[in-house]
């Protein structure tokens, strides 16, 4: 039979691993990236010991892939998110160089959501952390565009493991339209 001393030793082994596991949690946000994302696509998770969680530096397994590598001003272009399973995204089309992003998504599939950054529906994201996989979202050019563009996701497979700098092949602004210079 286990001496009383023996009992405490093992409560205490236990109340430790429970709280480790507590710590070791993440809070991330599970209605869709914040606004503080929008620039640096960094989604800003944290674990419950208040340290950030930090981007994966091994290859990504996810890919932007895009239905057209031309487009003209107000065009629409199908922008797909390939791999395995996830749970949050936020996705944005930029002029090759810039960090703010370029005319607007709509249409959400399910479990995702267009956001505003800096102008109307500029950006999408996950709307809740269901898991999604090989998402189509729909992209709209500006009817002013000048420059090439990409479009550049980060993706969360879980909240607390995610790549940063997804990006697509560059899309070609058509060449009877003025450009503010080669791929600005």
């Amino acid at each position: 039979m286990s001496s009383p001393c023996e009992f405490d030793i093992i409560r205490n082994m236990y109340v430790v691993l429970v709280l480790v596991g507590a710590l070791s949690l993440c809070n991330a946000f599970p209605n869709g990236a914040p606004k503080a994302a929008c620039v640096s696509m960094t989604p800003h998770h944290i674990y419950f010991n208040l340290t950030r969680v930090q981007a994966q530096t091994t290859p990504s397994p996810y890919t932007v892939t895009v239905a057209s590598n031309l487009y003209t001003p107000g065009d629409t272009v199908k922008v797909q998110i390939v791999g395995p399973q996830f749970e949050g995204f936020l996705l944005q089309a930029r002029h090759n160089g810039n960090t703010g992003p370029v005319g607007s998504f709509s249409n959400p599939p399910t479990d995702t959501k267009a956001v505003t950054c800096t102008s109307g529906s500029d950006s999408m994201t996950h709307a809740n952390p269901n898991a999604k996989q090989n998402i189509t979202l729909t992209w709209t050019a500006p009817t002013d565009a000048r420059a090439d563009v990409m479009f550049i996701a980060t993706v969360a497979q879980v909240k607390n493991v995610f790549w940063l700098n997804n990006k697509s092949p560059m899309v070609t602004l058509a060449q009877d339209h003025q450009k503010e210079g080669n791929h600005v």
